[in-house]
This record gives C-alpha cells, structure tokens and sequence, in this order.
C-alpha cells in the first residue's frame, strides 16, 4: 500500500502542475481557466462523498482501491493521445479534471478507511506519517519530473508519466496478501439515516468538528493562493515553469519534514500541543509571498515560504488523520472521511473559482496578501481548549 501510493502521488503532482501549465501555456489559457480547471477537478469533492462514504461502508476497500486507479490512467492518458492527433480542446482538459477528481475522492475516502484495518491504533501516528511523507515526496519530485518532461516532450506529452504511475501503483496494491475482514452486519437503514450518521461522526464530535472547520477554511485560503501564485510567479514575474517547479520541490521538502518529524513531537508533546505548535508554520509563512520580487532573491523568498508552510501543513495533516482514525469507530470510518472530505475539501472548488476570477479583476499580487489573511483565520477554531489540552485520544 505505501509503495503503490509513492508511485501514485509522484505521478498525481506531475498532472497538478502540468495541467495548469498546459491551459496557461499551450492552450494560452487565462486566470478564470486555471480557476475553473482547479475547480473540476475539486467539484467532485462536494458532490459525491456522502454518497461514496455510505457506499463504500459494506463493501471491500483494496478493489476499491485498485479500481480507481486504472481509471485513473485511463483518464490522463487520453489527454496526451487526443494532443498527437490534434483533437484536444480545452472542455477536455476540464472533462480528465472533473472525472479524474471524482476518482480520487473515490480512492482516497476508501484509502483513509482501509489504513486501520491494516496497522494497529498505536501505529496509525507512524503509518499516517509515511503516507503523509509519500504525500510530500511526491511534492518534491513531482513538480522536478513535471517541469524536465514538459520541457523535453511538451505538458501533454509529460501527462504519461502521470499514466504509467497509475498503472504502477495499481500493480503494488495487487500484490496486498492480508485478508480484508468484511464489515459486520448491520441492520439496513435509509440512505438519509446512513448519511446522517456520517455527518454526526464529524459535527458530533467535538475535536473533528473544530479540526473540519479549520481545514475548510484553510484549503479554501490554500487555493486562493495556489491560482495566484502560479500566475504572479510564472506570469506576471516571468520566474518560469521551471523556476516554479523548483519552488514546489522545495515546498515537497518542507513537508517531508514536518510529516517526518511530527510523530516524534506527537509522543512529546500530545495531539493539542503540537497542532498549535504547526500552526504559525502552516498559515503566516506565505505572508513573504506578495512582496517577492523577480530574480533569484524572489525565487528564494518564496521557496523558503513553502518551505515552512508546507512543514506546517504536512504535520497538521498527519495530526487530524489520526485524530479521525482514533476517534471514530470503525463501522463509521468511511462514512466519517467521506463526511470530512466534503467539507474539508469542497471549499477547494470555491476557493479556486474565486482565484480565478479574483486575479482576473484585482490581480494576482492582491489576492496573495489576501491569501495568508484567510489561512490565518483557519487557525481559531483549533486554537480552543478542546484541542489544545487534548493528549492521547483513544476511540
């Protein structure tokens, strides 16, 4: 499972920096397009995860697994296929990014669901971190991948490298021997109930309620800053697609760190501890963004920048990924991640829409300082006693 998802999350960042740069560059795309893109690919995040959670509850979670993966290579694969014969438009571009999102919330809803079946509960600390580390390592090689293949064989034609680790990591979870024990009988309910259940598994308890509403708010901050940043650093400070693949690599190391080293400030420190403590890394970092400018002392204010917001962040996640593994039973796990997911990750598609447009009408330097503001906000809800005296949760 951990080999299958390195693979897969070097690939994914490869298409998460492509497929901007293909609408921006050779399809000379504008900010509302890069939103709009960001925003297919998100959409599926707040449409399908209650449905997906109450679906994947009676059901095998590997094949799941395996499953959303060879769609996945279908999927990106005919991006660079319609390119050779000249047929790709941008609605196809916006199509691999909306049914290829409704995929990974497939895949990761039920990925979240099957890690404690796998490892026990004082190992989902440890386990969540490696994932996590897969997460940033991705981050890091990614983008170095994605800007060495778009400039040898054109964004397209690097979008097959996103393919073939598709097909790799399907290929390790293939190779998975431990028995996956069924879920247990319950009685049926209604699809209403089965739904209501998962959403009070999230706003019934306390820690995930406070955790919920501050990823919410910080990834809607996060894809704020993530359409401005490509156009003000590539665009508007003529930095490049390389020189913002290089940012991103350093942004990856940074949150190889922070996932590396949260386990052990965890066993230190405890769960509410150390969520405050990741807190200024992961939101007041990127207030050195606006005020970057050209050259290399820009390129290195800014790779500081992810470099600590994204060691931030990367330990923030493994927290909250094990707070909701080790606070939820697990016959609503999946119901839970789907419930999380949708409101975590649904403020993505609105966060990048308004990106787009709000570049489009104040420029993309203004909505960097708006950005950081936002993210800042994310913290209040975690910064209560709740969270902050919480040591060991157990289920």
């Amino acid at each position: 499972m951990w080999t299958g998802d390195a693979v897969s999350q070097v690939g994914s960042q490869i298409t998460g920096v492509v497929l901007p740069l293909l609408v921006l560059t050779t399809m000379n795309g504008s900010g509302t397009d890069v939103g709009l893109l960001q925003a297919c690919y998100t959409a599926p995040f707040v449409v399908l995860p209650l449905l997906a959670g109450v679906w994947l509850e009676r059901r095998a979670r590997l094949p799941v697994l395996v499953s959303t993966d060879l769609i996945r290579l279908v999927l990106v694969l005919a991006v660079p296929l319609l390119a050779l014969t000249g047929a790709l438009d941008l609605w196809h571009v916006f199509l691999v990014a909306a049914l290829g999102g409704a995929a990974t919330v497939l895949h990761d809803i039920a990925a979240a669901a099957y890690l404690p079946r796998v490892v026990a509960a004082d190992q989902l600390p440890a386990a969540n971190s490696m994932l996590a580390t897969n997460q940033a390592v991705g981050n890091t090689a990614g983008p170095g991948v994605a800007g060495w293949a778009a400039g040898a064989f054109g964004p397209a034609g690097a979008l097959v490298f996103d393919a073939l680790s598709y097909l790799v990591s399907a290929s390790a979870l293939l190779l998975v021997r431990r028995r996956e024990e069924p879920p247990a009988p319950e009685p049926r309910a209604s699809l209403r109930r089965q739904i209501t259940d998962g959403l009070g598994a999230v706003l019934g308890q306390p820690v995930i309620r406070r955790v919920v509403i501050h990823a919410g708010i910080y990834n809607a901050g996060y894809a704020l800053l993530g359409v401005a940043f490509l156009i003000h650093f590539v665009r508007e400070l003529g930095q490049g697609s390389t020189r913002y693949g290089l940012v991103m690599v350093v942004g990856g190391l940074g949150a190889a760190t922070g996932a590396l080293l949260t386990p052990a400030v965890l066993r230190r420190l405890g769960f509410g501890r150390t969520f405050t403590l990741v807190l200024p890394f992961s939101t007041l970092s990127y207030l050195l963004l606006p005020g970057a400018g050209g050259g290399t002392a820009g390129l290195v204010r800014c790779a500081v920048a992810f470099f600590l917001g994204s060691a931030g962040a990367a330990g923030g996640s493994v927290i909250a990924m094990t707070l909701r593994q080790r606070l939820t039973p697990d016959r609503l796990l999946a119901r839970m991640t789907a419930s999380y997911r949708l409101i975590a990750f649904g403020s993505l598609s609105v966060g990048s829409t308004a990106a787009g447009l709000l570049v489009d009408r104040f420029g993309a330097r203004a909505v960097l300082w708006c950005a950081p503001v936002v993210l800042a906000g994310s913290a209040v809800p975690v910064l209560t006693r709740t969270v902050r005296r919480l040591d060991r949760p157990s289920q």
